[in-house]
């Protein structure tokens, strides 16, 4: 049971950081997305993308630590700010917290199973 929901749980890290690389490289090449990126909003977004692409390799090979980290470097700065919007990208914020349950997810059920075997 252990370690269905912990697969389950980076599974859930991998879904949700390639919603999130897609999300942002959909506005950052698609001008139509609704934002206007120039200057630092670019770089940031590739920032993003590449935090993205981080927490999924980090969600595959199980290290909560690092998928916990990477929320906090990419929710505080914009999914917290996105999610009261009322524009599609707010669910980039809410696809942030799903990172967050998926770290948590993994730290739990890897610490029990650590002490199980």
């Amino acid at each position: 049971m252990l370690r269905t929901l912990n697969w389950l749980a980076r599974g859930l890290g991998v879904l949700c950081a390639l919603v999130l690389s897609g999300a942002w490289t959909f506005v950052l090449w698609v001008p139509a997305a609704g934002l206007t990126l120039s200057g630092v909003s670019v770089v940031m977004a590739l920032l993003l993308v590449v935090f993205a692409v981080f927490a999924g390799v980090a969600s595959a090979y199980g290290h909560a630590v690092v998928v916990a980290l990477l929320f906090l470097a990419s929710f505080f700065p914009i999914g917290a700010f996105l999610l009261p919007t009322d524009h599609w990208l707010r669910y980039v914020g809410w696809v942030d917290l799903g990172l967050l349950l998926s770290a948590v997810l993994m730290w739990a059920t890897a610490r029990r199973l650590a002490r199980a075997a």
